[in-house]
């Protein structure tokens, strides 16, 4: 029964269209604001038009088709992602993997907050590039997935899907193709009910069967049945047209390095139809044509109870129509009496739907509660009412307290004559089972800082507060996708978890209930912490809760070359004090049998949150030791033992999420070796291991200032490194590329590591290349043949064998060049998954006196995973300069 519960718990939030969850800020977006957001919400009333489209990753949805849909339409309109693009690539910091998921979702969030779509996903995970439906298949489970498609179309229930894929190999990517080839099965599938049952009698689910399919396709002219539609059209409400809404929507993708022009004019859109259950016209101007999405369409879908409910729907359908075409932005509080009798009717008429039958049940009641939600959504926008509710704290601890404010705002109602009286606020703080919640009164807070201060500067007209107790056995707050360690391509979901959504709920909620227009309304705004940044203004983060005490261990990966003179290494344990009050203890640091560990033993001893500490403990391996090796970091703090920390996402467009990993470090002991006396300058791109690694291994390594890339002298370094996608993101370097090549010239070793098409199109190399396709090798154990094997590359400092190219990850390499200068002199070769030899993926030429070298093996991917071989052959690169001019 309470699984029961909290699927229907979970529909219910679906249902109702709460904000989702995970916003980088719950404030709305501009376009959702005041009369401009009132007259969207109008929009959205008048229609029960629905929208589903599927696709891979983030940045495959067809934005500016959503943006139409549900700006100008004002239909219900969703984006079901597969994964969350955790294989790809990171534009904007070092986060890889699940950290880069996280951020893409975050990102997918704040286009959707511009074009007004619902945001969806399955527990794939986006494992890297391939153009293999395939090999996808063998990493995903298919029958899974499906599942997990099911269930969104079975919760949404929309009449139109939109697959954004074909499934075939003119997708590309074998994940599209995945997309596009389970889509049309998981809508056969949802109309089934004896496919995925579980989902009827565990879920409360029922079966859908979508009306009409519609492909996105790219390209010229399009005959056929088919639907058009023009994206450009300016919208007077919006301020601009839908395209440059969709443009601005795409540019919040930021770590795919997606800004874009937002184009103005003429952008007609075509769309080939797949299908229809219902008669249309070859050429349509909407994928409505043939479906009454009027509100009193509903009754087609109450069967033999149509006609029953044909009346009351009738009424609603007028009421919602008269709040529109009595709109005025001046005065927005005179449509208020037409949003609450419509929002009085449809809960009326909801009371009446027992008789249905559960499949009829399931869609009527489903449109009426977003009709229900819409009312009351405008009657509180047409008085402009608003809702804070804002902590004291951003992260709580298990076993303490937080305080909460729930300010209430009147907006237009508090001008009229006993307004505030008649609202009759009634306020509750939600909170997880097993936290205390109690009213507190103002003499009670602990405000600090920007709450304090603005306590007596911000005039609410209805004030409630809160203190709420965490239970000691509080969990943590992450995304809950990564509860659960992963072992496979695709996450392990369970049926506590809100699957489907972008993140789980917020840790608490203010629910305000108020009476307007004699109606009952309620808003649940969820609680954020806010604070003052001195460079952004105003900023809001979602309340967490954290251990009162988490370690972040560094490195994480910690390489020692079996050959090193002096194998004593630091590790340092960095302390975080998440408690507000007082916590005293230790730290130790757990090394395997043998191993010798010079311990910090000063204790820990905290009085404030958000104190920091840390410990740094000397570990030598015994002599002999090679292989890979755990170090384990625990604290002893007030009686509890503390093993983990996380990493903190954070960025200014979206909202900060922590990542809790075991508070341990990899020691991988392994022959490898660098060139004696080796200076390194290495230039920071768009975020690699680079420079560790090579410290690591006993090079001295300088990160080069802008400064000294302009004016500084280069000539001291042997080698000089620049990191992944340098001439997309650093200005600095395309600006000094001349001082670059010149320092190759005059006898330095310059290696460029892999960039995209700006590198080739900028004419950044010392002799010509090309990178038109940007060729890649996507399968990690792809057979690799050195072209040069005598080659210093290959044997000095350390000779490469074929055990060098084991247990590489994700990929060889990415971005090759397809044409070079006969200059050039390819080193290595690979095949593509269609078998077609790359022999553009590392390269040397001697210019000058120097080597330039060229590679575009994934070395940044294989650098954290502890990839013995690539650390060898890095290594050789590196070194090069040591061992002699460049075979030509």
């Amino acid at each position: 029964m309470k699984r029961l519960l909290h699927h229907c718990l979970i529909l219910a939030l679906l249902l109702t269209l709460i904000p989702p969850p995970g916003k980088a800020d719950t404030r709305p977006a501009a376009e959702e604001r005041g009369a401009s957001g009132l007259a969207l919400t109008l929009r959205r009333l008048q229609t029960i038009a629905s929208v589903l489209h599927t696709a891979a990753h983030p940045d495959d949805e067809s934005t500016e088709m959503l943006a139409y849909l549900s700006r100008a339409l004002g239909a219900r309109t969703a984006y079901l992602a597969l994964n969350r693009g955790e294989g790809g690539q990171n534009g904007i910091g070092p986060e890889l993997w699940e950290g880069l998921g996280v951020i893409r979702t975050e990102e997918l969030l704040a286009a959707r907050k511009l074009d007004g779509a619902e945001q969806y996903f399955s527990r794939a995970m986006d494992f890297g590039f391939t153009r293999s439906p395939e090999e996808t298949l063998q990493k995903w489970n298919r029958e899974e997935l499906l599942g997990d498609m099911v269930r969104v179309i079975r919760l949404m229930r929309p009449l139109v899907v939109v697959p954004g894929f074909s499934g075939t190999a003119q997708d590309g990517h074998g994940q599209h193709q995945v997309a596009g080839l389970l889509t049309p099965e998981a809508i056969k599938a949802a109309a089934d009910p004896a496919r995925f049952p579980e989902q009827i009698s565990k879920e409360g689910l029922q079966p859908w069967q979508v009306l009409k399919t519609y492909a996105r396709r790219f390209g010229g002219n399009m005959s056929g049945p088919r639907a058009e539609f023009d994206v450009g059209v300016y919208d007077p409400v919006l301020g601009r047209s839908y395209a440059e809404l969709a443009s601005d929507g795409r540019s919040r993708h930021r770590s795919q390095d997606f800004g874009m022009i937002q184009a103005r004019g003429s952008q007609p859109r075509t769309f080939p139809r797949l299908s229809s259950s219902v008669p249309v016209p070859e050429v349509e101007t909407n994928f409505f044509t043939g479906i009454d999405v009027t509100i009193t369409g509903i009754a087609k879908f109450a069967g033999k109870d149509g006609d029953r409910l044909l009346p009351a729907l009738t009424k609603i359908k007028d009421l919602a129509a008269k709040a529109l075409a009595d709109f005025r932005i001046e005065k927005t509080e005179v449509i208020a009496p037409h949003l609450a009798a419509g929002l009085r009717e449809v809960r009326a008429l909801r009371a009446t739907l027992g008789a249905l039958d559960p499949v009829a049940k399931a869609t009527v009641d489903g449109m009426l509660a977003l009709k229900e939600q819409q009312f009351n959504d405008a009657l509180i926008k047409s008085y402009g009412v608003i809702v804070d509710a804002l902590s004291n704290t951003e992260i709580v601890t298990p076993g303490e307290t937080v305080d909460v404010s729930a300010n209430v705002f009147l907006g237009r109602l508090a001008l009229a004559e006993n307004g505030v009286a008649a609202a009759a606020a009634d306020i509750k703080l939600n909170a997880p089972a097993g936290w205390r919640v109690e009213s507190a009164q103002p003499e009670q807070e602990q405000l600090t800082g920007i709450q304090a201060f603005m306590r007596g500067r911000e005039k609410t007209d209805v004030t409630a507060r809160f203190r709420a107790t965490a239970p000691e056995n509080a969990p943590s707050t992450q995304p809950y996708w990564l509860t659960k360690a992963r072992t496979k391509d695709q996450f392990d979901w369970d049926d506590s978890m809100p699957r489907n959504l972008p993140f789980g709920p917020p840790v608490a909620t203010a629910r305000v209930e108020l009476t307007l227009s004699g109606e009952r309304v309620v808003i649940n705004q969820p609680v954020e912490y806010r604070f003052a940044d001195k460079t952004f203004g105003e900023i809001r983060r979602e309340l967490k809760v954290a251990p009162a005490v988490t370690l972040t261990v560094n490195p994480q990966l910690l390489v020692i070359p079996a050959a090193s003179a002096n194998r004593t290494r630091e590790i340092s344990v960095e302390v975080t004090h998440n408690a507000r009050k007082a916590t005293n203890g230790a730290v130790k640091l757990i090394a395997p049998q043998g191993w010798r560990v010079e311990a910090d033993n000063r204790p820990l001893a905290f009085s404030k949150q958000g104190e920091k500490t840390a410990r740094t403990f000397k570990v030598t391996p015994p002599a002999g030791a090679n292989g890979v090796f755990d170090l384990k970091a625990i604290a002893e703090a007030n009686g509890r033992q503390y093993d983990n920390g996380y990493s903190v996402i954070s960025y200014p467009h979206i909202e900060t999420h922590f990542l809790y990993r075991p508070a341990q470090t990899k020691v991988e002991v392994f022959d490898a070796k660098v060139a004696a006396n080796l200076k390194v300058g290495y230039v920071m791109g768009s975020g690699d291991d680079g420079p560790q690694v090579l410290e690591q291994l006993g090079a001295n390594v300088h990160v080069l200032t802008p400064a000294e890339l302009a004016s500084g002298d280069l000539s001291g370094y042997d080698t000089i490194v620049l990191g992944i996608r340098v001439y997309e993101v650093n200005e600095d370097v395309m600006a000094n590329n001349k001082r670059l090549l010149e320092y190759v010239a005059n006898g330095g070793t310059l290696i460029v590591q892999y960039n995209k098409q700006e590198y080739a199109n900028g004419n950044f190399a010392p002799y010509p290349i090309k990178m038109t396709r940007g060729d890649r090798v996507t399968d990690e154990n792809a057979p690799i043949s050195v072209l040069q094997p005598e080659h210093p590359l290959f044997n000095f400092p350390n000779k490469i064998v074929a055990d060098d190219w084991k247990g590489w990850v994700q990929e060889r390499g990415l971005y090759f060049l397809n044409e070079w200068d006969a200059k050039y002199t390819p080193l290595l070769a690979a095949p593509d998954d269609t078998g077609k030899t790359l022999t553009g993926g590392q390269l040397i030429a001697q210019y000058g006196k120097g080597n330039y070298v060229f590679t575009g093996y994934a070395w940044f991917r294989q650098f954290p995973a502890g990839v013995p071989g690539a650390y060898r052959l890095f290594a050789n690169l590196v070194s090069l300069s040591k061992a002699g001019a460049a075979k030509k």
